[in-house]
């Protein structure tokens, strides 16, 4: 018995949204500059006849990406109330807010990877880039550290250099989390924006 036209669209409809889901994970772990539509035509195992019928290019299968599993489903790091509260009571309220980043699971973990990283890549489209400036962590960081310096509890050195190490790391252990549902590893909060205090942030507070 044949499908009905709404069995077929189904059908499309599942097949689109694994090509999505597999693309959303190389443009993760790979980074948007080294995906290609091989790339993710491998991960989904399927043709590339396939992912032709659905995107006309790797550009338009990010943008799908980011308009459908990122800009409408993730939720932004609280990095506007953080740089409200300023300084080391925001570096401390982002501290308290990455741990929960363990608990995330993978698919979820991909969109926050694609999500912080976007608006610094500079061969994204403007539209996306602007888009991602909510979730632009390392200048955030960047501020907060140097008026946590100025208030005389972040250590010494360069806000953007040292935001920029916390921000590598970061993204080293998301990178890693979703590439494997096992032996993930998040360094605390605590530990990880304790290396930017002259002391814990437990005792600043």
């Amino acid at each position: 018995m044949p499908r009905s036209p709404e069995q077929n669209q189904a059908v499309k409809d599942k097949r689109r949204a694994k090509l999505l889901d597999n693309a959303l994970k190389v443009f993760a772990v790979l980074g948007y500059d080294e995906v290609s539509i091989d790339s993710i035509t491998k991960s989904a195992r399927c043709s590339h006849g396939l992912f032709y019928h659905y995107f006309t290019s790797k550009e338009e299968a990010f943008a799908c990406v980011w308009d459908e599993l990122i800009d409408n489903s993730f939720s932004a790091p609280p990095l506007e109330e953080a740089l409200e509260k300023g300084g080391t009571a925001g570096l401390d309220f982002i501290c308290h807010a990455y741990d929960r980043f363990a608990s995330l699971d993978a698919k979820k973990l991909c969109v926050a990877q694609i999500a912080v990283t976007a608006c610094h890549i500079d061969s994204l489209p403007d539209s996306i880039k602007q888009k991602a400036e909510k979730y632009d962590m390392r200048s955030a960081l960047a501020t907060l550290i140097k008026q946590a310096q100025e208030e005389g509890n972040a250590i010494a050195g360069n806000p953007d250099e040292i935001a920029y190490a916390i921000f590598t790391v970061f993204l080293t252990e998301i990178k890693q989390a979703c590439l494997s549902k096992h032996d993930r590893h998040f360094t605390s909060g605590d530990v990880l924006f304790g290396m930017l205090m002259k002391k814990p942030l437990s005792e600043i507070h």
